[in-house]
Parts: structure tokens; C-alpha cells; sequence
């Protein structure tokens, strides 16, 4: 574990995909550019039959916003019993599948830097109204953009226990990420999210343009910093609504 921590600093630090919404678990710093729409669907596979579910749809709104609706946390069980599950407990926190409008904005600082302020905010899905509760996470992201093989991440973000879950005290916290384009199919992607809840974990991967509109990334999904938090494998799949290589 100790090795895999260390790698994942290191490549953090080391390290082009366009208009990509998320790397895997943190905000990438990209829009859509304006009318267009974009599709990124992970699942996290935890073993064999045992994997979650988390969808995002993302239109263009033009100069520098977009929008979406996201559906997230989704457990999907492929062995027996129920194939899809919930949880709407007000004692069990975080509260899940949740389905999340988005908004996002940026500004351009300087030749090689961009801002990004954004929400998700959103409900879980239960048959109960009662047992609906509001979840939330905001976020400001700064991408540094050295040259055109690398993009490096940092931020911060503020959410709460109906999203991620764990201490109030660690619902604000900072993430960090990089790109490294080996080829012009070819990137290297990493991500990590600070705290002691559900999302604080490091995802470590890369990914391949199999065409001017489809990406898929495969990534290893560690449990780091929160080390109660199941390893894992995690898949991705970007739909471009344009041929976004040819930008």
C-alpha cells in the first residue's frame, strides 16, 4: 500500500483530453462549448458481481457555462438479489442514488491557466418523499496548462453528509489531478480528493480516443486517504457531441 501511495504522489505531479467533464472522481476544468452536448458514464467494479453506477449528461450554455444532470452512487448487484438498491436512512449517511442538477463557469486567467467555479446539488431517489434530503458539491478548480501534453489540477471543494457522508469537519477539503498525453490517442489521468467520507479516495489510469467523438479510461481506484474505503477498478466511457479532435 505504502508503494502505491507513493506512485500516486509522484504521478501527481508529473502529469490533453478536451471537454472531458470529470477525470474520474474530481471536476477536469473543461466546458462544453456552446449548444453542444456531451455524455461520461464510470462504473466503480468492487468485485465480480458488485460495481456502482454514475451517469452525467452536459450541455453548453456558451462563454464559459455549462450545464447538466447527473446520476450518481448507483449500486448495481450482479450476483443474487436485488439488481438495484437505495439507501433513504437519515442514521446511514450518505444517502444514495442521487440525482444532481449541475452548473459550471469559467474564466480564462492567463495564456496557460483557466478557473472553474461550479455545484452539484440534487436529491437521493427513493418511493418516499419523506426520506428526501438535499445533498450538495461545490467546487473552485485551477488547471495549469504548461504545455499541450500536460494539464495539472488543484482545488477545493465544499459538500455534505447526504452526498459523501463522514465528519461535518472533513466536508471541505481540497483535490488534486493531472493529464499526460503520451500520443494523440493516448493520456495518462490521476485524481485525488482529500477527507475522511466516501469520496476520499485516489484513482490512478489512462485512457484511449478510439474515435474523434468516443474515449474510454480504466483507472485503479485506491483507498487513499480513506483506507476503509473498498479497492476497486474503475471504467469510463466520453461520448462527444462533436468531433472534438479535430479542435
Amino acid at each position: 500500500m505504502k508503494k502505491a501511495l507513493c506512485l500516486a504522489f509522484l504521478l501527481l505531479f508529473v502529469g490533453n483530453v478536451q471537454a472531458q467533464q470529470n477525470l474520474f472522481n474530481i471536476p477536469s476544468g473543461d466546458i462544453n462549448p456552446g449548444h453542444q452536448v456531451f455524455y461520461q458514464h464510470q462504473f466503480n467494479f468492487y468485485n465480480i458481481d458488485e460495481l456502482e453506477s454514475k451517469s452525467h449528461i452536459v450541455y453548453g450554455l456558451g462563454r464559459g457555462w455549462d450545464t447538466g444532470l447527473n446520476l450518481v452512487d448507483l449500486p448495481v448487484n450482479l450476483g443474487a438479489g436485488p439488481t438495484f438498491s437505495h439507501n433513504d436512512s437519515s442514521n446511514r449517511k450518505p444517502l444514495y442514488p442521487m440525482l444532481m442538477g449541475s452548473l459550471q463557469k469559467q474564466w480564462v486567467v492567463a495564456s496557460h491557466a483557466v478557473i472553474n467555479v461550479g455545484t452539484q446539488v440534487g436529491t437521493n431517489l427513493t418511493n418516499q418523499a419523506g426520506t428526501m434530503d438535499l445533498g450538495y458539491f461545490n467546487f473552485g478548480i485551477i488547471r495549469y496548462i504548461p504545455d499541450e501534453h500536460v494539464h495539472l489540477l488543484t482545488g477545493l471543494y465544499h459538500t455534505n453528509d447526504v452526498y459523501v457522508g463522514g465528519p461535518e469537519s472533513q466536508h471541505v477539503g481540497f483535490m488534486l489531478g493531472y493529464e499526460y498525453k503520451i500520443s494523440r490517442q493516448v493520456v495518462l489521468m490521476g485524481d485525488f480528493v482529500s477527507g475522511d467520507h466516501k469520496k476520499s479516495v485516489t484513482v490512478l489510469g489512462g485512457g484511449y480516443t478510439v474515435s474523434d467523438r468516443l474515449q474510454l479510461f480504466l483507472g485503479a481506484l485506491l483507498a487513499f486517504p480513506n483506507e476503509e474505503l473498498p479497492n476497486g477498478v474503475v471504467m469510463e466511457l466520453n461520448w462527444f457531441g462533436w468531433d472534438f479532435m479535430e479542435e
